[in-house]
């Protein structure tokens, strides 16, 4: 069953990084070198006009995996534990991930909880004070909320449940995530209260949100759908199609939205709550890792374009419409890319492919 569910999906996850690349116009572009390396200014079709280069440096951490921020000198990670015994995978024998907080401006590390599994996809409540994750080996995965401060785990799924996808917290003590192979939706609180939100969909759901009384959430081919959580099922509507990530704006009035636009591209859209389209931001072979600043201002995003070779890392302006590209080196950024909490850093996850197997690195984008 495990085997049969991993399988589909990744068919849900070719459908959305499809890596065939046909022809593409190239961007007119800039190049600028700042500090020994290139940082281009790209011009698309939504951009207007200059804007100031806005990456000032660039520090970088290997072997461990950037989370979120938990202040502006103090991010969440996840690496190997090597005090924990090692621990039987397909790839062979390794050291669990646990998760850490790593001071950036003294690389001290302080371990916030152990486990003899691997401990997976942490997201910070906005009040930072609790994670929620997953936690296990391969695709055997059990759903946590921990304390960080105490160390206390909360378990808020059955064992050793499937569950592929982050959650997304609606509030300091509450989550809400699409839960496999149930194809159900559920939210759960610090305490380990779990509540089903039946919806009308079934199968492999995506992309849960929640904002006041509606519920978002999208199937395996896309399709985007709405739901009035005191109206029950029979209120649902189809908001759009071939929809591949979702992010709420931080005022939760708007969404950034990945839509499958044709067979070898991408495009970034804002949207209304209803899935309007305000504003086009940015198209390419592939986007991800897209995310907020916390003052709702501007995006950023990863790109790949194969054939116009603009890869990396991109910031637009939500009302100008402006995009800078502020890196130019990471071409297999994992992860969504996060934002400090002042907006004046991002930080990002790159995958170094090597000989001998992958390399992970951190990366830390300080803004002007």
């Amino acid at each position: 069953m495990k085997k049969q569910i991993a399988a589909a999906m990744m068919g849900m996850i070719c459908f959305g990084a499809l890596t065939a690349c046909a022809p593409q116009k190239p961007a007119d572009r800039t190049i600028i070198n700042k500090d020994g390396k290139q940082i281009v200014v790209v011009e698309d079709k939504q951009s207007i006009k200059e804007k100031e280069v806005a990456l000032d440096k660039i520090m970088s951490i290997e072997g461990i995996r950037v989370l979120d921020w938990i202040s502006e000198d103090i991010i969440l990670i996840m690496k190997d534990n090597e005090s924990m015994p090692q621990i039987q995978t397909e790839g062979g024998l390794v050291y669990p991930k646990n998760f850490y907080e790593y001071h950036i401006k003294t690389n001290e590390e302080k371990l916030i909880a152990d486990s003899e599994v691997n401990m997976l996809g942490g997201v910070l409540s906005p009040d930072k004070r609790h994670i929620f994750y997953r936690e296990g080996v391969e695709e055997s995965l059990t759903g946590f909320i921990l304390n960080r401060e105490t160390g206390k785990k909360t378990q808020v799924t059955k064992t050793d449940h499937i569950s592929f996808y982050e959650g997304r917290w609606i509030d300091n003590d509450t989550v809400i995530f699409a839960s496999f192979p149930e194809g159900k939706i559920y939210t759960a609180d610090v305490n380990g209260k779990i509540t089903e939100i039946p919806v009308r969909q079934k199968g492999m759901l995506n992309n849960a949100v929640k904002l006041g009384s509606s519920i978002y959430y999208t199937t395996i081919d896309g399709r985007l759908y709405v739901q009035e959580q005191d109206k029950g099922e029979k209120d649902t509507k189809q908001l759009g199609e071939n929809v591949l990530w979702l992010i709420p704006s931080p005022d939760m009035t708007k969404f950034a939205i990945v839509k499958r636009t044709a067979e070898t591209e991408m495009t970034l859209y804002i949207t209304d709550l209803k899935g309007k389209e305000l504003k086009t931001l940015s198209k390419a072979t592939q986007i991800y890792g897209t995310n907020w600043s916390p003052d709702g201002s501007e995006i950023a995003y990863s790109t790949m374009n194969m054939n116009s070779f603009l890869w990396g890392i991109f910031v637009a302006d939500t009302e100008r419409g402006d995009i800078v590209q502020i890196a130019t080196d990471f071409q297999n950024v994992a992860d969504p890319l996060r934002w400090s909490p002042s907006g004046k850093q991002i930080s990002s996850t790159d995958i170094k492919v090597e000989e001998t197997g992958y390399k992970v690195i951190t990366n830390l984008l300080q803004l002007k």
